[in-house]
């Protein structure tokens, strides 16, 4: 009996970026910033927006809206020092779930422009 190599699913950061956006929208109860209105409005703003991003690219994937997702990520990433008086586990919540939506698409694009018949 041959022994079959693993091979994670075809877009994982899709799927692992759909649950940080899922993150996202429950991190102030979690967390505990819920009392923070304008923290729990924009972490569920963002939280939304990520998922809405990644069931569109998980339905018609296209390799350009990673970029979104590039965009998205940077964003999600600098909030914190955008607004003011931003508490700090709110600010590490946006830095972390940010840098981690960045990192993800720009891989996803890398591994696309790797694996792409055009690359060669």
């Amino acid at each position: 009996m041959a022994i079959g190599t693993f091979a994670p699913p075809k877009h994982w950061e899709d799927w692992v970026s759909l649950l940080l956006g899922i993150w996202l929208c429950i991190s102030p109860w979690v967390l505990g910033f819920a009392s923070d209105l304008a923290m729990t409005q924009y972490a569920f703003g963002f939280g939304v927006a990520l998922i809405a991003v990644e069931i569109w690219t998980l339905t018609v994937f296209r390799a350009w809206k990673e970029w979104i997702n590039v965009v998205l990520g940077a964003l999600i990433a600098v909030f914190p020092w955008i607004v003011s008086s931003v508490a700090a586990v709110a600010k590490t919540n946006f830095v972390i779930v940010g840098l981690l939506v960045l990192v993800l698409a720009l891989y996803e694009i890398w591994d696309v422009r790797r694996h792409s018949p055009h690359s060669a």
